[in-house]
């Protein structure tokens, strides 16, 4: 997720400060979404065409947030998936002091 902030707002319409809220998707689209008065949505192809229409030369930032539920539910995938004896088979040479070491524990 993101924000535009808008340090300067040339067209007078969109005021400063936090102005859109933004998602980018795994595809690489986006939606941006305003935090007006009259608020729309927005499918953009990529980043860049966002930067490239509302930065206005600088005049407006991208605030990225980051995504905790996301983070949080890759990391509960992976934890739950772990295998230490599937990953030391996949890593070290069975025949290994290190592997023979671990194998006991």
């Amino acid at each position: 997720m993101f924000y535009l902030k808008r340090v300067e707002d040339e067209s007078g319409i969109s005021g400063t400060g936090r102005v859109a809220q933004g998602f980018v998707f795994d595809n690489g689209k986006v939606a941006v979404t305003w935090l007006s008065e009259h608020p729309s949505v927005t499918i953009y192809d990529s980043f860049g065409e966002v930067t490239a229409i509302h930065g206005h030369g600088g005049k407006t930032e991208v605030i990225m947030e980051p995504d905790y539920k996301r983070a949080f539910g890759e990391l509960k995938a992976f934890i739950e998936t772990f295998s230490l004896p599937d990953a030391m088979a996949e890593k070290l040479p069975m025949d290994s002091q290190t592997s023979k070491l671990l194998s006991k524990n």
